[in-house]
């Protein structure tokens, strides 16, 4: 069984639309999977699930430091760190790295900068990441209504408006994923 952990001690960052995302992929694959809401606030389109024969788990944890998180973060195959693009949101998402860093430092990390806009505040955030983190793996998902829409439809953004740029960038963050799982 592999795990993917989706985590950020920063709430309201996306990581209840990236579970979905992954959760919709597995399902156009075909792949039981496991579904895991420790968040507990609600919001996702798949239900909290363990399906028979599964071989991936996705861990949706919630947006507020638990004492748990170390040992979630251990367990994980694969870790996914959503974050919003504003310096304001750092120090919670940097305490997220830091125990990623002192749990699993070998374990292969995605961060997800959701809701990317043509605004200065992006552009700046960007910089700053991109200066601080050189070599670390780096997903963009774009502001868009589109995410709502397909939110609303209970459908995956890459089913709903299939050649927009949402979809292509939520793709290629779920495609990474994936093959960092061995899952083609």
């Amino acid at each position: 069984m592999k795990n993917i952990l989706v985590i950020n001690r920063k709430g309201g960052v996306g990581k209840t639309l990236l579970c979905d995302e992954l959760a919709f992929a597995l399902d156009a694959k075909q792949i039981p999977y496991n579904f895991y809401d420790l968040d507990g606030q609600g919001g996702q389109i798949h239900e909290p699930c363990e399906m028979p024969g599964a071989v991936v788990s996705i861990i949706d944890t919630p947006g507020a430091l638990q004492a748990e998180m170390g040992e979630w973060i251990k367990d994980a195959d694969v870790i996914v760190v959503p974050m919003r693009p504003t310096t304001t949101d750092m120090p919670a998402t940097e305490v997220t790295m830091e125990l990623i860093k002192d749990n699993a430092p070998h374990t292969p990390v995605i961060y997800v900068v959701n809701g990317v806009n043509r605004f200065r505040a992006t552009q700046e955030f960007m910089e700053f990441f991109t200066e601080e983190h050189p070599h670390d793996r780096v997903y963009l998902i774009p502001q868009s209504e589109a995410f709502v829409q397909a939110k609303l439809a209970n459908e995956s953004v890459q089913d709903y408006h299939p050649k927009g740029y949402p979809a292509q960038a939520m793709k290629a963050f779920t495609d990474a994923v994936l093959g960092l799982i061995g899952v083609k």
